[in-house]
């Protein structure tokens, strides 16, 4: 009996990964149709999925606040999952696009004048982002200023989606830099900032072998990646936010914030979070506050929330 009830996590884990492929293969090779069907698929998913609707609902529940009804959680969870799989099509559509035409995708960029200001005194940029809007597209207008760009990133499950991630990536000429390759990674990426090239790394989950802080964050507690802080101090780069948002008109908005300097002799206590961690979180918590069915997690994101697994300190 503890076998079989042993199993059935793993099944269901096979099950989602051979369902995700073929979710993947369709996204590349008919993102029309996968258009067409997208209530239907995200409402058979919402209504079959227990973690999605769990991780959804605890997330609608800290961004809209206590006073929120029912109705409006469950409303914002599945707009939710729906944002995520527009964007998972988006990346099978963008398979075939040219670089011009996916930076023709964006429809605004706010703040450029704080990040060419930034970039004046060549000490190289740490930009951080969140799992928001068109990353792929936002690395398309990005590489229009930058010729050197590095992504901080983790090989997904599902080969499909990796391998056209990866292939949109090597379009842009992106340079790919996975936590998987060991210390050896923050060695390279503070050797980039230092020939003052442009590191881009996601601020608002802890990747699995990372270390996470603890960090208030909208009346509770959330596990942000200490990375940029650290690599912030090994090579004097500034912080700066960067986030992409779908506009209205279904195009890309960039929203770029001011840099955040990282202070050497700025002392912490033991489990107290950097103040320039402490100041990024504060940047988070308007954006996803201002956007709230565009931040694109289906895990519960809270410490304090049931299924949240947390990162090493």
């Amino acid at each position: 009996m503890d076998a079989q009830t042993n199993s059935m996590p793993r099944l269901r884990h096979a099950l989602s990964r051979f369902w995700l492929g073929i979710f993947f293969w369709f996204c590349s090779h008919t993102p029309g149709f996968l258009v067409v069907v997208r209530p239907f698929i995200c409402g058979v998913v919402f209504a079959c999925s227990p973690s999605v609707r769990r991780g959804t609902r605890a997330n609608a529940r800290r961004l809209l606040g206590a006073e929120a009804s029912r109705r409006e959680r469950n409303r914002l969870a599945r707009r939710t999952l729906s944002n995520f799989y527009g964007v998972c099509c988006d990346i099978g559509r963008s398979r075939d696009s040219t670089v011009a035409e996916l930076r023709s995708r964006i429809e605004e960029v706010e703040g450029r004048d704080k990040y060419l200001r930034a970039r004046a005194q060549r000490r190289g940029a740490i930009i951080v982002t969140a799992h928001m809007g068109s990353f792929e597209v936002a690395l398309a207008s990005l590489r229009d200023m930058e010729p050197h760009v590095h992504v901080l990133f983790r090989r997904d499950a599902i080969d499909e989606f990796d391998r056209q991630r990866s292939e949109l990536r090597a379009r842009l000429g992106v340079h790919e830099v996975t936590v998987d390759e060991g210390w050896t990674v923050w060695i390279k990426l503070r050797e980039a900032l230092l020939a003052d090239q442009v590191v881009v790394i996601q601020g608002d989950r802890v990747l699995p072998g990372q270390r996470g802080q603890p960090v208030p964050f909208l009346g509770g507690t959330m596990d942000l990646p200490a990375s940029p802080i650290k690599l912030a101090l090994a090579s004097g780069s500034p912080i700066i936010p960067i986030f992409s948002v779908h506009a209205p008109s279904g195009k890309i908005r960039l929203l770029i914030h001011e840099p955040i300097e990282v202070s050497p002799n700025t002392g912490t206590g033991r489990g107290t979070p950097h103040p320039a961690l402490s100041e990024l979180a504060h940047v988070l918590e308007k954006q996803l506050v201002a956007y709230p069915d565009q931040w694109l997690l289906l895990a519960p994101a809270w410490r304090q929330d049931p299924g949240k697994s947390r990162g090493s300190e």
